[in-house]
């Protein structure tokens, strides 16, 4: 009787223990951690298995099949409108001059991989300076001016009478950041926030200070997201020869 007596009470020693245990100072957070660290771990585990779980793209949306080619395209269903167009070709530049005008081409764009001898030709010499032509021009031939047209349909950005050095601007703004430059201009015929057409009259060509050597001219630029780029590139080569 005296043995289960002793059997029923409980064991002072272990409560002593536990209770010493909760008592220290890190006790909780040890405890706290340490159920972190399990449940971290559970969860890795699960998202390892999902990651490696081959995923069965056999069935689109509403069951409609949908094949993956091998090189990892994707394939199309034969819809060319579903397509995003990522860009588009700018059409052909029309020439800046009205038709039967006598021209004949003077400085050429500046290229930085041309030979050095082109190079020299399509340098601008003003007040004891050297810079890189940044355009095309189509002078006179006569030395009488000549109409200047929209190379391509846009909206007037930019209009003004008569820049000290190049002459009267006028500045057209095109789809795919495109900006086509008119300078040396005489009798400028449209305005700031115009709609033009390719082919439109904007006014005549005439002379500048910058380029007093080139007598009666057009100075041609074609700008793409602020940068002039050679303006040849865009016109068709018997256009420019």
């Amino acid at each position: 009787m005296e043995d289960q007596k002793n059997q029923n009470q409980p064991i002072p020693f272990k409560k002593s223990a536990w209770k010493r245990f909760l008592g220290k100072k890190w006790a909780f957070p040890a405890i706290y951690i340490g159920t972190a660290a399990i449940i971290l771990a559970i969860v890795m585990y699960f998202q390892g298995n999902a990651a490696n779980t081959p995923v069965d793209n056999s069935q689109g949306k509403e069951g409609v099949s949908v094949t993956t080619p091998e090189d990892g395209s994707t394939a199309h269903d034969g819809h060319e409108g579903d397509a995003v167009a990522v860009s588009k070709t700018p059409e052909s530049l029309a020439l800046p001059v009205a038709k039967d005008v006598s021209y004949e081409m003077g400085m050429r764009f500046f290229d930085d991989q041309a030979p050095k001898e082109e190079q020299m030709k399509a340098l601008v010499q003003y007040d004891k300076s050297v810079t890189p032509h940044t355009g095309v021009d189509f002078v006179s031939k006569d030395g009488k001016p000549f109409d200047v047209t929209a190379v391509l349909a846009g909206e007037v950005v930019k209009r003004e009478n008569n820049d000290p050095l190049v002459g009267g601007i006028v500045e057209i703004k095109h789809e795919n950041d495109m900006v086509t430059v008119y300078q040396s201009l005489e009798n400028i015929a449209v305005n700031v926030g115009d709609k033009v057409t390719q082919g439109q009259k904007l006014g005549s060509a005439g002379r500048s200070v910058y380029e007093k050597d080139a007598g009666v001219h057009l100075h041609f630029e074609v700008r793409v997201k602020g940068e002039s780029v050679n303006p040849e590139q865009f016109l068709e080569k018997t256009q420019t020869q």
